[in-house]
């Protein structure tokens, strides 16, 4: 345990969830990680299906998204120095209501230089 998450590789499913994660992102943006992507993410799965970027988060993509998530009881974030930790669902749903208003999430900002 480090902080408020668990590092990563020691955490069992977390490289699962962070690898999906990193995957519906590529689809969406072709990066790995785009900024607040665990906050898109998260919202998605509280309101259903949308549009993200170039594809779709549907009912299939949500659905073993939050297989994945319920199945270690954590959420990957990214850090401002670029790491990766993987927060409680409790630490986590504080960060995300305390920085909810600072996002837009029905038009999710594409990483730097836009898309490809």
């Amino acid at each position: 345990m480090t902080g408020a998450g668990l590092e990563l590789p020691r955490a069992p499913g977390i490289a699962a969830l962070q690898a999906f994660m990193s995957a519906l992102c590529r689809d969406a943006y072709a990066c790995d990680w785009a900024d607040h992507l665990e906050y898109v993410l998260w919202y998605a799965l509280a309101q259903g299906p949308m549009t993200f970027g170039r594809s779709e988060l549907d009912a299939r993509r949500l659905a073993e998204l939050r297989r994945l998530a319920d199945a270690c009881g954590a959420w990957v974030t990214r850090e401002a120095d670029g790491s990766f930790r993987a927060m409680p669902f409790a630490a986590w749903q504080d960060r995300f209501a305390s920085n909810f208003e600072l996002l837009r999430m029905d038009a999710p900002v594409p990483p730097s230089g836009g898309l490809p």
